[in-house]
């Protein structure tokens, strides 16, 4: 008994549970059984990329040459003239007198550069320049501190042009830094004890120098001269002033050079005026002494050009330059006289 109502209990069970699995299928498909429908879009046609070719590699590979490129006439280039080659410079070769080599070394760049030249200097004293001209060393222009020398080379027949003065000098004392033996006046130069350098006669600057010691002797220390010094310190100045002098120089350069050195070998000594002008222009630490005009002996300085030279046009602008108003000037600032 048991057993059957088990059994229909089971069977209504599963009929119970088929019932509701039924009624929920069945609501779901109402829900869904008219769908709204989803409108099918128009597909957009797209046009197929036409393909790139790739060529086939050959077998061999061919060189990567860049595309020959389309000729266009080109302009023919004007032909421009070759810049004609600056020459080079000459050399001109300049024989001066000593005391001129300052001067001319103020100039020497400025005219080298003008006219493409290289001044060759040889310094000396003019009477040793003259000798080696008419000895036949080249040389295109000559400076002489005595226009004795360069008329006479003038005479000889050996000069392109005629001589001409272009400046003169005179004399002075040169006396070794803090005066040495009180050396003050020209009378002091014939004290007992004072060493002087003089150049030699042969040469402008020692010809000079004995002109000067005559004058004084035979007006300062003449008592029939009506310039006579009453002091009686200028009797026998020539006689006893050479008593003094220790050495005669070849050159007035040499002179300046012995009595800056203040070694004690040389007190003072008589060289150009223009050497106490360049000492002025350089603070050099030497003295000078004036030598008065009554006195005093003016050298006159000759240039010319020797017939032997290689650059005629270039020596005589050279030579002509010193007459100029530039020349003149440059001469006065180095205490030069005029022409």
């Amino acid at each position: 008994m048991n057993n059957k109502y088990l059994a229909v209990i089971l069977v209504v069970i599963i009929i119970f549970a088929s019932a509701l699995g039924y009624l929920a299928y069945s609501g779901a498909f109402s829900s869904n059984s008219n769908p709204s429908p989803t409108p099918t879009p128009t597909p957009t046609t797209t046009a197929s990329p036409t393909p790139t070719i790739t060529p086939t590699p050959s077998a061999t590979p061919m060189s990567t040459a860049s595309p020959t490129p389309t000729q266009s006439a080109s302009p023919t280039p004007s032909l421009s003239p070759s810049p004609t080659p600056t020459p080079q410079p000459v050399d001109l070769r300049v024989f001066i007198a000593s005391s001129l080599t300052n001067i001319v070394a103020n100039m020497t760049q400025a005219f080298d550069t003008a006219n493409n030249c290289n001044i060759i200097v040889n310094p000396g004293s003019s009477s040793a320049l003259y000798t080696q001209i008419t000895s036949g060393s080249p040389c295109d222009v000559f400076m002489s501190a005595d226009t004795k020398w360069t008329n006479q080379l003038n005479s000889t027949g050996l000069t392109l042009n005629n001589a001409v003065k272009f400046t003169n000098n005179s004399l002075c004392v040169i006396v070794a830094q803090g005066k040495p033996k009180n050396i003050q006046t020209l009378a002091d130069l014939t004290k007992p004890g004072v060493k002087i350098v003089i150049a030699d006669p042969s040469v402008p600057v020692g010809s000079y120098t004995n002109q000067t010691l005559t004058k004084i002797t035979s007006t300062w220390g003449n008592s029939s001269s009506p310039q006579y010094d009453s002091s009686g310190a200028y009797v026998n100045y020539y006689t006893n002033f050479q008593a003094n002098v220790v050495n005669k120089l070849g050159t007035d350069e040499q002179v300046v050079g012995a009595v800056s050195l203040n070694m004690g070998t040389a007190d003072a000594g008589i060289v150009f005026y223009s050497d106490w002008a360049y000492a002025n222009m350089t603070g050099s630490q030497v003295q000078f002494i004036a030598i008065p005009s009554a006195v005093n002996t003016v050298g006159n300085y000759g240039i010319v050009v020797p017939n032997e030279t290689t650059q005629a046009a270039l020596a005589q602008k050279f030579m002509d330059y010193w007459s100029t108003q530039n020349g003149q000037k440059l001469l006065a600032e180095f205490g030069f006289g005029a022409a």
